[in-house]
């Protein structure tokens, strides 16, 4: 594993997280990784590579580091990298909303989403037709930004007024 590590690193600064098979081909080697839990929890005795994360999903094991990336990003980028799109953007959106924030619509055209505008359009409307979303409401403010909550956590009345919020509208 330990030839492996920059290659890590590397991808994680790029936000990428990649499994064993992808780094040894990329890395070029003659490796064979047979039990991902075990070499990670090898590899990791050393501090010098407690970096090294691992994370499971349904289909495949990835690694990343946490100098570069955050383990909600990576759960975020497991969950779209699985083609969960849709229930890994509810659980960020509940995520904030628990906090009391709005999630802006514009948050989604990043990595590791990446979602083009026309996407971005029809999502309101994507998230009201499924009944496991049913909490996930759309907030437009009056300059025109959108905005994702969740009503387990907030009221359509307070996410209104959040979405109008002026930080600066009683400063000096």
């Amino acid at each position: 594993m330990e030839p492996l590590v920059e290659f890590i690193r590397l991808f994680s600064q790029h936000g990428r997280l990649t499994t064993a098979n992808q780094l040894i081909a990329v890395a070029g080697l003659e490796l064979e990784i047979n039990d991902v839990n075990s070499e990670h929890l090898k590899l990791i005795e050393e501090a010098k590579y407690q970096d090294i994360m691992l994370i499971h999903g349904d289909i495949d094991s990835y690694f990343y580091s946490d100098r570069y990336i955050v383990e909600s990003y990576a759960k975020q980028w497991l969950g779209v990298n699985e083609d969960k799109i849709s229930a890994t953007m509810a659980d960020y959106i509940r995520r904030y909303s628990a906090l009391g924030e709005l999630v802006p619509e514009d948050n989604f055209i990043h990595a590791p989403y990446n979602l083009a505008q026309a996407d971005l359009d029809i999502l309101p409307q994507q998230f009201m037709a499924i009944p496991e979303f049913a909490d996930i409401n759309y907030q437009r403010s009056e300059n025109g930004t959108g905005y994702y909550f969740s009503t387990i956590h907030l009221k359509e009345s307070y996410a209104k007024v959040l979405a109008n919020y002026d930080p600066f509208e009683w400063s000096v």
